[in-house]
């Protein structure tokens, strides 16, 4: 299908001169002036959509003193701004806060961010807002967070909006594009250490203003004119050559951004060599593989050539204007413009080769670093370079090389603190030597207005190191959980017909059969779980969603809900039942009437227990164990734990050395709170896994205790897919019957290969 609307044929006939419905064939068939017809069928339909909602709302909400934010469909591929919106671009020209979404704990989608901080830059709009972390899973860490955060502002987005907060997981919505960013979280307490250090980093990302040398012209245009609902290919080759300009320029330090045909229209111009779009001006201009270009376009690039201005154009070339076959433009670019004939990175690299870099990242064999990744901008007299490692698994040495002089800082957004660094001058770059662990970032700031200062770095070198033993004492700061996810169902029909029993089914299906039964129908719940031990002298409780809406039983004994308090979430209700439990099988019913909100939920049994786990497919409460390993506590007894978890032990330290830092090798939990003897030190939940706990140690017998806090995850799933641990999480993952499997999968819980390092100053 193909956007329409009634009005669309007056004013194409008016723009245009000619009338659609006599060329409709064009838009499916390569038949007629179809380029020509396609492009302006697209353009058309764009404005319309800005005429009709963008601008309109933009000056609503400025005239009534507000400013328009939100994102627009599909931004990600020029297919699917094409189909969603025509293109995505000019729209955010008429937002006061332009911005995207993000979905998925994944960090692939670039044109996506890098369209609208061009736009921004380009039009000096101050912020730009992403909707992140939706469907990332509730596993979603810190660690998570600042990768996909920096990712975002290494490309220019300095304003977070967190998907989501929910007021109640009550039902359906905790499982509504998990994770839940909000009070139910075990972290929440330490949420600021992830929060403040975006906080930072949002002001000082949206001063001033991004420099960039380099304009990529986007190739939507192209796309319309290429587009046709019966194949979509000639259309997915541009986008795939686009794409791969798009990543491949950032990764060799080709740090440019997008121009927009419909913006160059309004704000292009040039001065001198420069061509200038808005507030930023560009010498090299980047003409990605295409077909058409608009006429403004090209009387801007013919200018700009004239002047001096470089012209660098991918195969294949461009030949229509317009959509419309033009020997000027042809050979126009035969004279001026750079060619590169193939997506190959040396290619690239020789097109540019006159091309001084303003920041370059090298490893110490002199080789580009691929995976950092830098946002360079001019503060008055500072200069401020991001610059974010976005492998997860590789650590770097790195020379950075900077095309500004004058006095260098690192300012760490984490805690506020700026400090002078060791760099050097080389008469055109400063060489700063800097660690990356994987998701490492520096945020440098140089003042242009002093004079480089001389400073030397501490160095330590590890004078001893003291493993931590393999067993912990520990202790639950909050109560352990068994999840009952299966039940039976029996739909109690009028008396003159028999009930209709099902046997154990996942919740989500007793969800369906219960609905499918009609209002006012009344059904029976039916969960099992198995017990080692006796409930007596235990505080164990059943937690059970809206449990005023059911008659209870506990082993066939009646229990009356009384408010005993809450649990995780206000609407997950406890149930006080250690009495009832016994030896062996034990049953709890829940007997209520299809209402229309209904939903049927998993239950859960908390209290003083360990969960025995049988090979991830069966579960039995069992006593506490004395002390755990701690590498991975789901199959130490606790594989749905929800909280807080502290680990004890008791170490002898023969000295205080100048530096003693508490090292983690292998680290699967949201934070980890750390305290030494009786004081808190600090939290970890970033690599490298270290904090310095100098002041806290003393020679002797000293305790470390180590509270690891976790996510919901284990706790809420998805539990049964087949791919495990998804990054990519919806309503669906809960209830994919093709990629189901009874087993249960968790993510670990745990730390490895806790030591204390004792290091001495080098001098």
């Amino acid at each position: 299908f193909l956007p329409w609307t009634d009005r669309l044929p007056e004013y194409f006939k008016k723009k245009y001169g000619y009338d659609i419905l006599e060329h409709l064939p064009s838009l499916f068939f390569d038949v007629g002036d179809y380029y020509k017809v396609r492009l302006h069928y697209w353009r058309a339909v764009t404005e319309l959509f800005l005429e009709a909602y963008t601008k309109q709302v933009y000056e609503w909400c400025d005239k009534h003193n507000l400013k328009y934010t939100g994102h627009y469909l599909a931004e990600e591929s020029l297919i699917s701004q094409l189909k969603c919106i025509g293109a995505a671009m000019p729209h955010y020209e008429f937002m006061h806060v332009p911005g995207v979404d993000h979905l998925r704990r994944d960090i692939r989608e670039h044109l996506t961010i890098k369209q609208v901080t061009s736009v921004a830059n380009q039009l000096g709009k101050e912020r730009v807002l992403s909707e992140t972390y939706g469907g990332s899973g509730q596993n979603l860490s810190f660690e998570d967070r600042k990768w996909i955060g920096d990712w975002e502002y290494v490309l220019g987005i300095n304003l977070l909006n967190h998907h989501l907060c929910l007021y109640s997981m009550r039902g359906a919505r905790k499982r509504d594009y998990p994770p839940n960013l909000f009070w139910q979280q075990p972290w929440w307490k330490y949420n600021r250490l992830i929060e403040d250090y975006f906080t930072r980093l949002s002001y000082i990302l949206s001063l001033g203003k991004r420099i960039v040398d380099i304009l990529v012209l986007h190739p939507i245009t192209s796309a319309w004119a290429c587009y046709t609902p019966l194949s979509e290919e000639k259309v997915k080759e541009l986008d795939r050559a686009f794409q791969w300009i798009v990543k491949t320029l950032l990764d060799l330090k080709l740090d440019y951004e997008l121009g927009d045909e419909l913006i160059i229209e309004r704000h292009g111009r040039i001065e001198g060599n420069k061509f200038i779009i808005g507030r930023c001006s560009y010498s090299i201009v980047v003409i990605p593989p295409s077909v058409t270009l608009l006429s403004k376009t090209f009387e801007l690039l013919k200018e700009f050539a004239r002047n001096g201005g470089k012209i660098i154009a991918f195969k294949p070339l461009p030949y229509l204007i317009d959509g419309v076959p033009s020997d000027e433009l042809t050979n126009f670019l035969k004279k001026y413009a750079v060619i590169i004939d193939s997506l190959d990175e040396k290619k690239v690299l020789e097109a540019f080769k006159d091309y001084e870099k303003r920041v370059d990242v090298l490893d110490e064999e002199g080789n580009i670093i691929k995976e950092i990744w830098y946002h360079l901008r001019e503060v008055g007299n500072y200069v401020v370079i991001f610059l974010t490692n976005l492998s997860r698994d590789k650590d770097y040495k790195a020379i950075v090389k900077i095309k500004y002089r004058g006095y260098v800082e690192e300012w760490n957004a984490f805690n506020g603190e700026r400090k002078a660094i060791p760099s050097e001058y080389d008469g055109k770059y400063t060489i700063l030597k800097l660690d990356f662990p994987s998701v490492g970032s520096h945020l440098i700031v140089i003042d242009t207005s002093k004079e480089p200062a001389k400073v030397e770095e501490e160095k330590y070198t590890v004078h001893n190191t003291i493993k931590l033993g393999d067993e912990w004492n520990y202790e639950m700061k909050d109560p352990n959980a068994l999840l009952l996810d299966y039940c039976k169902v029996k739909i109690i029909e009028p008396a003159f017909y028999k009930p209709i029993e099902y046997d154990k089914v996942p919740t989500w299906k007793a969800h369906n059969i219960v609905h499918s039964a009609g209002i006012g129908t009344e059904f029976v719940l039916t969960f099992e779980f198995e017990s080692l031990i006796e409930g007596k002298n235990k505080d164990v409780y059943l937690v059970v969603e809206c449990p005023e809406k059911y008659e209870i039983k506990v082993n066939d004994v009646p229990v009356e809900y009384r408010d005993e308090g809450w649990w995780i979430d206000k609407s997950f209700k406890k149930i006080k039942i250690s009495d009832f439990i016994k030896r062996g099988i034990n049953k709890i019913e829940l007997k209520g009437k299809v209402d229309f909100d209904t939903e049927i939920e998993s239950c859960y049994i908390i209290g003083n227990f360990a969960v025995e786990n049988v090979n991830d497919l069966s579960f039995k409460i069992k006593e506490l164990p004395e002390k755990v390993k701690g590498e991975d506590l789901v199959y130490e007894g606790f594989p749905f734990f929800a909280g807080t978890f502290k680990l004890i032990q008791e170490v002898e330290i023969p000295e205080v050395t100048d530096k003693v830092e508490l090292e983690i090798d292998e680290f699967n939990t949201i934070v980890a709170n750390v305290i030494v003897n009786g004081k808190e030190v600090g939290q970890i939940f970033k690599k490298p896994y270290k904090i310095d706990i100098t002041k806290y140690v003393k020679k002797g017998k000293n305790v470390i205790e180590i509270e690891l806090v976790s996510s919901l995850r284990n706790l809420l799933g998805p539990h049964h897919h087949k791919k495990g641990e998804l990054f990519s999480v919806g309503p669906e993952s809960f209830k994919d019957e093709a990629n189901w499997t009874d087993k249960y999968n968790f993510v670990k819980f745990g730390i490895k290969g806790a030591k204390i390092n004792l290091l001495k100053k080098v001098k």
